[in-house]
């Protein structure tokens, strides 16, 4: 061993740089890292504008593989008073073709579309035809072809599955919300309206409340591949549709029901043209009822100025209903509503509010005796007056149970014609009772400066006045009313009261309470006096058990454009409000030109041609709202003897047996 080796140290080992390395290592990955960090966020960047805000080439081609679809929420539900059913949507589907995928030849396309459909292979041939030509001239243009061409409506349900059946390139089914009376009664039809093929309200309720009924749209967009298959649905890019909201008239479909029934009893009994009948709850202001019927009756004319008599001498009947005609079952005529569009002269049913505003002012006192001339007088300015039912002399009072045309005259040459305008004015009359159906009139009121002393004379009795029946049941609701709202004028309404209707309504007093009851009292005669005419002449009716209190009317229906009356064809109308002490219901029936026998035994009276009408629809829809029968002297005595047998269950048991 060398000794100098051994001596000196051992030589020690080189450290390796391993922290140099490292750190060298860290500091490329960071680059690496922020690089393709930096890159991605520049891609992210690229790609959120191309997507908030591409290039104009760009949106072209990015909305080429774009689609939308809408998605149709089904429109509100249509319900009535008691949440029962009106009308509804449901799905069908439309045939529609795209031009651009059919092969010629057309005929058998043609041919199939048109049994599909029900049209004519004419129109479909037209209709595709169109957009034939019309691609061929786009053609080679930077126009873009027809691609949908709608084929007839709605199918049935048998014709769907049909549809689907066919084999033909470029046909195809297209979803459709149909709507549809749940309810069969065409008396709702005026009522309930129609909707459009783009499920907007067009006509009747339907058009009063689209607003709450329609849906709104949802949509759907999604993105597709070259080849037009969806490839994903971008956020936000679905919107569920929304349903429209219910709505809830006031209408009650039974009552509804009872009224089309008995107005057409009293139509076709009357041989009338037609009829209208009115129902409203008068504290609530609710439309219970509304009932609008026309009828074709026999030997009716056309209306030509300066038509008087046949050539054979006989009186003509014409034709005084709008619509009435030929046209009379086209959908427009089928859902006009005469109870708010067409106005008429309402005779004597208009005395009572004139016979109360006189009696407010003290111009006339219910006691007063007026000198009635035995039903004939002339005035001092040379017109002749008359009354149908003819007396000496009448109270005030008896002015109005009698219906007495001079008595009414005299009372109203008592005020001064201002007064009389503006009271004419104060019952809603001249103006819109604001139901919302759509087409209501104003009715006419002479204007103040135009007022003569033929108007003055006129007014008392319904004449030179005309009316809606809605503004009449409005008006006549004022005697309907009890305590705090006696004396004032509801706010009609189509749609369910709530229970604070009434107690937020804006009250508008027009009569006094006592001048509401002194009419009322008088009214409850001239309704007696109608159950007692009409008990005598239709035997076969139910009796009425119920009390009430109304007027009858019946006047002339002046001819088109002002000129004058048709002979002996009337608008014959009765009112009431019933039952007496607390009245639920206020019911106007008008049966329009009773027929030429029922004039000739003077028969065509408001009392005797609505009278009927009224008697039964009081006393059904009373029954069905659950309203007591008043306890008659007769019935005492009925259940005075049950009790003396043993009570009514044995009595009744005893009679069915015999």
């Amino acid at each position: 061993m060398n000794p100098s080796s051994a001596s000196s140290p051992a030589p020690r080992a080189r450290p390796v740089e391993t922290g140099t390395k490292s750190t060298r290592i860290d500091r490329v990955g960071r680059i690496v890292l922020g690089a393709v960090t930096l890159i991605l966020l520049v891609v992210f960047a690229r790609v959120v504008q191309l997507q908030v805000a591409p290039s104009a080439a760009l949106r072209e081609h990015i909305d080429q593989r774009i689609s939308r679809n809408a998605e149709q929420g089904p429109r509100g539900d249509l319900r009535d008073r008691r949440g029962r059913l009106l009308a509804a949507t449901r799905q069908g589907f439309r045939i529609f073709v795209d031009p651009t995928l059919l092969k010629p030849p057309y005929g058998d396309t043609i041919r199939s579309l048109a049994r599909i459909t029900g049209l004519p292979d004419e129109t479909v041939g037209d209709r595709l035809s169109r957009a034939l030509d019309e691609n061929v001239k786009r053609a080679g243009t930077d126009a873009k072809p027809i691609r949908y061409v709608s084929i007839g409506g709605v199918l049935p349900d048998n014709k769907v599955e049909e549809a689907r059946r066919l084999e033909l390139p470029g046909i195809a089914l297209e979803p459709r919300p149909v709507r549809e009376p749940a309810i069969d009664d065409p008396s709702l039809a005026p009522l309930v309206g129609v909707v459009g093929i783009d499920d907007d309200g067009l006509l009747g309720a339907e058009r009063t409340f689209d607003e709450t009924m329609r849906p709104v749209d949802g949509k759907l967009s999604y993105v597709r591949d070259s080849r037009g298959e969806p490839m994903w649905i971008p956020e936000g890019g679905y919107i569920a549709p929304q349903r429209g909201g219910d709505v809830r008239l006031s209408i009650d479909t039974v009552l509804q029901q009872i009224a089309s029934e008995e107005l057409a009893k009293g139509v076709e009994r009357a041989d009338a043209a037609g009829g209208r009948l009115l129902m409203v709850d008068p504290v609530s202001g609710e439309v219970l009822a509304m009932v609008d019927q026309t009828r074709e009756a026999r030997g009716l004319v056309d209306w030509k100025k300066g038509d008087h008599l046949n050539t054979d001498g006989h009186r003509v009947r014409y034709r005084t209903i709008l619509g009435s005609a030929k046209n009379a079952k086209t959908p427009l005529s089928m859902h006009r509503n005469r109870c708010v569009e067409d106005v008429y002269e309402p005779g004597s049913t208009f005395k009572p509010f004139i016979w109360s505003v006189l009696t407010e002012r003290g111009y006339c006192k219910p006691g007063e005796t007026f000198n009635t001339h035995d039903g004939h007088w002339t005035t001092d300015f040379g017109r002749h007056i008359a009354d149908v039912t003819p007396r000496d002399v009448c109270t005030w009072r008896e002015v109005l149970v009698y219906s007495s045309n001079i008595g009414m005259v005299q009372g109203a040459f008592r005020q001064p014609y201002k007064e009389t305008h503006a009271d004419v004015l104060r019952f809603g009359f001249g103006t819109k009772t604001g139901i919302g159906l759509p087409g209501e009139s104003n009715g006419i009121v002479t204007r103040e400066k135009d007022w003569s002393k033929y108007t003055q004379s006129s007014i008392p009795s319904g004449y030179e006045i005309a009316v809606t029946p809605m503004q009449m049941v409005r008006a006549f609701s004022i005697f309907a009313r009890e305590g705090d709202l006696a004396g004032t004028i509801p706010e009609l309404r189509l749609t369910a009261a709530t229970p604070d209707t009434v107690a937020t309504e804006l009250r508008r007093r027009v009569l006094p309470p006592w001048v509401v009851t002194e009419a009322r009292d008088a009214m409850k005669h001239v309704a007696e006096n109608m159950e007692t005419r009409v008990a005598q002449y239709f035997k076969e009716d139910a009796k009425c058990p119920y009390t009430m209190f109304g007027k009858s009317g019946t006047a002339e229906i002046p001819r088109p454009g002002g000129g004058g009356y048709f002979d002996d064809q009337y608008n014959s109308s009765f009112i009431v409000a019933a039952p007496f002490d607390h009245p639920r219901i206020v019911v106007l029936a008008i049966i329009d030109d009773p027929g030429p026998e029922m004039i000739a035994k003077r028969m065509h009276y408001g009392s005797a041609v609505a009278g009927p009408v009224i008697r039964q629809v009081v006393r059904r829809s009373l029954e069905y709202l659950g309203v007591p029968a008043p306890v008659t002297e007769e019935d005492t005595k009925i259940e005075h003897v049950a009790s003396a047998h043993g009570g009514a269950r044995d009595l009744a048991t005893s009679d069915d047996d015999q």
